[in-house]
């Protein structure tokens, strides 16, 4: 196409405005409900480059598409288009519940570029003489790609988060809020902004046998619930502990259905918690956890478990100080 086609006179500018933006939008939801249905999921993965990567190209190239046919290859049209219909897309994914926000928030970082960039290439293919765009091409990407990228076996990554705190208390008192955690109040958890983005908080941590082989629950908002095995009980020195979370144990409402703990892409695998005295009435204490990836993009999807992780660790190991510093007065 040598030439963008001549307004039409039949519907309002407002009129094309909303079609220009409701046609993207309602692929994007076809697409993200298709790649979301067990039936498919050997095929189709919401975590997968096809999803990830490919259909933001189609959401931004579309949108610039029909803006450059209904009206010109405007500033709006190339660049700014785009980007605004995948944050309609995200609202309107959080207002529906359909996604977390959590999942928002790590995608727009790829998507929102994606969709510019898609924008800019819709543009220069249709500017350039004697070229035009392959609509049905464009549409179908991500539908072609993915069954060939789930031929693929996904990269299987572990990642160890480590977080320290120094407590004004002696290792004893210290040992004592480790082992097993009493229910926390609200009040007592830093503000983190893990949990405002609606990650579930600690709740307590129950013990049944303090040794080897002891059975740990810690539980979490929302009747979400992990169990350790203890393997390794030094007192007030060391606790190591396998976790084992079983997404069929998980309400599907605690975490979003694609980045469930214990599924197929994200799993925590163990903790322990080391003890070092640096003196009679000063403690520093180790919280580390090790936890399983399974993406394509392990290293982008890494950065944000950490940060989670870190986020989670650092609410429990402040928790663990007030207590031990509060008992130590």
């Amino acid at each position: 196409m040598s030439e963008p086609a001549e307004p039409t006179s039949r519907f309002p500018d407002w009129a094309k405005v909303a079609l220009i933006f409701a046609i993207p939008l309602v692929y994007g939801l076809i697409i993200r409900l298709l790649f979301n249905l067990d039936r498919f999921e050997e095929f189709f993965a919401i975590v997968s480059f096809s999803f990830i990567a490919l259909v933001p190209i189609t959401l931004g190239g579309l949108t610039t598409l029909l803006g450059i046919r209904f009206f010109s290859a405007s500033t709006f049209w190339v660049f700014i288009a785009p980007m605004l219909t995948v944050v309609i897309a995200f609202v309107v994914s959080i207002i529906t519940q359909l996604e977390a926000l959590l999942c928002v928030v790590v995608a727009a970082p790829i998507y929102l570029p994606v969709a510019l960039l898609s924008g800019w290439a819709t543009s220069a293919i249709i500017k350039k003489r004697n070229s035009r765009l392959n609509l049905p091409l464009l549409v179908l990407l991500p539908l072609a790609f993915s069954p060939f990228e789930s031929l693929w076996e996904q990269p299987h990554e572990t990642f160890e988060v480590l977080d320290t705190i120094e407590i004004a208390a002696p290792s004893s008192d210290v040992w004592e809020e480790i082992a097993s955690v009493p229910a926390i109040a609200p009040d007592e958890l830093p503000f983190q902004w893990i949990y405002w983005l609606d990650f579930p908080r600690p709740v307590s941590a129950e013990i049944d046998k303090k040794a080897v082989g002891g059975k740990r629950l810690a539980r979490f908002e929302r009747e979400v619930s992990f169990f350790e095995v203890v393997t390794e009980w030094e007192e007030e020195k060391s606790l190591a502990f396998t976790i084992e979370a079983d997404p069929r144990f998980i309400p599907h409402t605690a975490f979003d259905s694609h980045i469930i703990v214990g599924g197929r892409f994200y799993d925590v695998l163990n903790g322990r918690y080391e003890i070092e005295e640096v003196s009679p009435d000063l403690t520093r204490l180790h919280l580390t956890s090790e936890h399983r990836l399974s993406t394509p993009f392990n290293g982008y999807a890494g950065w944000w478990s950490e940060w989670v992780m870190r986020q989670v660790q650092g609410s429990i190991l402040e928790v663990i100080k007030n207590r031990a510093e509060g008992a130590n007065r």
